[in-house]
């Protein structure tokens, strides 16, 4: 699986759009307009392609810093759209979409991923650890959820662990 960037107004985002709207967003019958579009012009756009560099997914997301408790910075992507194409739905590849854009994101430093979760795909998104944040609120006329999930590259100084220093 492969996952390239593309540029906002080129002939490969609009291809990004046409399959977006032909698998999201008639089905759901959801409000779109071009408007909307012309919103993610600041948003990040991903290419997901089999092997043999064949479309087979779509992300939109936004990437943000914030500060916790403490005032550390921690970066945040908010996933704002992950689409598969419909005749790959319910056969894994969302999962390897999903777990490939989660390592990119580890890979990165990002110690967080939010993502907005259409009501249908709840269930799919909680089988992989994210968890509902907030109210339900409707965008583009589909109800959704904020989720959320921690991630963190692991140290391998952490997974060895020991006790230095002198006995009392």
């Amino acid at each position: 699986m492969n996952i390239t960037s593309v540029m906002f107004a080129t002939p490969e985002y609009d291809e990004l759009v046409a399959m977006r709207i032909a698998t999201l967003y008639e089905p759901l019958n959801a409000e779109i307009t071009i408007e909307d579009f012309a919103q993610e012009y600041k948003d990040v756009h991903l290419m997901v392609q089999n092997d043999q560099n064949v479309l087979i997914g779509a992300v939109v997301a936004k990437v943000c810093e914030e500060e916790d408790e403490f005032m550390n910075k921690r970066k945040i992507c908010l996933l704002r759209q992950v689409v598969v194409r419909k005749d790959l739905q319910g056969i894994g590849v969302g999962r390897d979409v999903l777990e490939s854009l989660e390592q990119l994101l580890i890979e990165k430093g990002y110690k967080e991923i939010r993502l907005y979760a259409h009501v249908g795909a709840l269930d799919f998104y909680t089988k992989f650890g994210y968890a509902k944040h907030g109210k339900e609120f409707t965008g583009n006329g589909i109800k959704q959820h904020i989720m959320k999930k921690k991630i963190q590259k692991k140290s391998e100084k952490l997974d060895k662990l020991e006790a230095e220093g002198t006995a009392f």
